[in-house]
């Protein structure tokens, strides 16, 4: 079941289970990490991972840097998914919009043994400063 973490007046909603997290990326999720997507994101791992501990007895076995990364990499590939479907009349590119979108609905993030594809962000994760800049400018 989702609970409600309240970060900076933004209401987000987070599955906690064993061994894994689950984030709705959602227009509150959005607006958070936004405002100042390192401190504010850094904030919301920090109540996430402190609420999984207080839950489980145990702490999430990802890199604060690693969820960051996935988090910004879910949020912005949707919102470019939905600027394609609305800049292209062709119906492939609106199929390929769409699947970015409901795979970026849900932000999945597990321990290694739980999550297929955590050495991607694991590997991102070296980039964060460098990504969180880029969104700080706006690119």
């Amino acid at each position: 079941m989702y609970q409600s973490i309240h970060v900076r007046d933004k209401a987000i909603m987070v599955r906690l289970q064993e061994n894994k997290i689950a984030i709705k990326s959602d227009e509150q999720l959005f607006a958070l990490i936004t405002e100042m997507p390192e401190a504010a994101t850094d904030e919301l791992i920090d109540f996430i991972k402190k609420e999984y501990y207080a839950q489980f007895n145990k702490n999430l076995e990802v890199k604060g840097a690693s969820i960051a990364v996935e988090i910004w990499g879910h949020v912005y590939a949707e919102k470019f998914a939905n600027a394609i479907k609305k800049l292209t009349p062709l119906k492939l590119a609106d199929g390929f919009a769409e699947k970015i979108c409901s795979s970026c609905e849900v932000i999945n993030i597990g321990n290694k043994e739980h999550d297929s594809n955590r050495f991607v962000w694991d590997w991102l994760a070296s980039f964060k400063p460098a990504i969180a800049a880029l969104l700080l400018n706006g690119a």
